[in-house]
């Protein structure tokens, strides 16, 4: 994508349509026959949602004759109420690595299984002993164009961060990505980021807290940007993208931005683990991965999906050799050592003053 002690909430599930005929079945493989006729996966919905419709969702019913029901996102929270109550009702969730690390920690999530999950042609790291990643999101520097010619637009980070540069901020309402854009605003170097220095982050937010439109979904971000209720601040490349495309007053750039793995986990104890690994695999085609690119501008992990893409969708991918020069990598091993006590500062911060 929530997570951990997040506070952010995504919009409601897809309703369904009517199930797969019998005779879809025969011939199948055992680990999708018999009992299981749907599949409940939570995800961000909008643009991601519609994206992963078409290139997943729909495909694997096609393939396996099962239906997927597409449900809100899950947050950290909620998932950990799920596991602890056995009461888990969601088997595949989207989110990032800086939000399953510490949900990994607590053990609340299923170990993937690489036996049904086909590792090979994987961009490194992607193939995480909890999470699966099946995406990359750019969290990058956008702009209102209409702002800039009023006052400029901001050049980097640093500037973002400067009380004394005019505009509205929006910032993700979520400890991840939001932190690692205030350490960089706050001076660190993208060679040099992690470890984050907390402190410096929170200070460069609380000084720019009274300019600070906070969102919580992206399409509520790309709504304030395009309808001119901020002026800059962090977005995700596949939300900003198509606004730019049609003309809309917006812009944005991958200097240093923010590369964001978004990851299927499975929650502890979900009621068809080995159909979900069947589902994590199918996303790991390289297929299905080209034609989720097409439909929103998120990077696929698999090596060989970019040569499936058309140069125009290559040259818009996070992944892309021009794209990702500047780009920093989410550090998954320091979120899965810091990422708890980052959360339960960050949600005491927000809530405060």
């Amino acid at each position: 994508m929530n997570k951990t002690n997040s506070l952010l909430t995504r919009r409601g599930a897809l309703k369904l349509a009517a199930g797969s005929a019998a005779a879809s079945f025969i011939g199948m493989p055992a680990i999708v026959r018999g009992a299981t006729t749907q599949l409940t996966v939570a995800n961000g919905g909008g643009a991601v949602g519609d994206a992963f419709k078409v290139a997943a969702f729909d495909t694997f019913e096609k393939k396996y004759g099962i239906k997927i029901i597409s449900a809100p996102y899950l947050e950290g929270a909620k998932l950990k109420l799920m596991v602890e109550n056995k009461a888990v009702d969601i088997d595949v969730a989207d989110t990032d690595v800086s939000e399953a690390a510490p949900l990994a920690v607590q053990g609340l999530l299923e170990e993937i299984d690489y036996g049904i999950v086909p590792r090979a042609g994987m961009r490194d790291g992607a193939d995480g002993k909890y999470w699966v990643q099946v995406y990359v999101t750019a969290c990058v520097l956008g702009w209102n164009t209409d702002a800039e010619k009023k006052n400029g637009a901001p050049k980097n980070w640093k500037d973002v961060f400067d009380p004394n540069f005019k505009g509205q901020r929006a910032f993700w309402k979520n400890a991840a990505q939001t932190m690692e854009c205030a350490a960089l605003g706050a001076g660190q170097t993208s060679q040099n980021l992690y470890p984050m220095n907390i402190d410096a982050a929170f200070d460069a937010l609380t000084k720019i807290r009274k300019n600070t439109t906070w969102w919580t979904s992206g399409a509520q971000s790309a709504q304030l940007l395009a309808g001119n209720e901020v002026d800059f601040g962090m977005f995700w490349n596949g939300r900003v993208d198509p606004i730019k495309r049609q003309g809309g007053p917006v812009d944005y750039t991958f200097e240093n931005s923010l590369h964001t793995p978004g990851e299927w986990v499975c929650p502890k104890g979900g009621p068809n683990k080995d159909v979900a690994m069947k589902f994590i695999a199918h996303c790991v085609d390289p297929e299905v991965q080209a034609e989720f690119a097409k439909n929103i501008p998120y990077g696929p992990t698999v090596k060989a999906a970019l040569d499936l893409l058309p140069a125009d969708v290559r040259a818009r991918m996070p992944t892309s050799p021009e794209n990702s020069k500047t780009a920093i990598r989410i550090d998954d091993q320091y979120w899965l050592k810091e990422g708890g006590n980052i959360w339960d500062r960050f949600n005491t911060w927000i809530v405060s003053n």
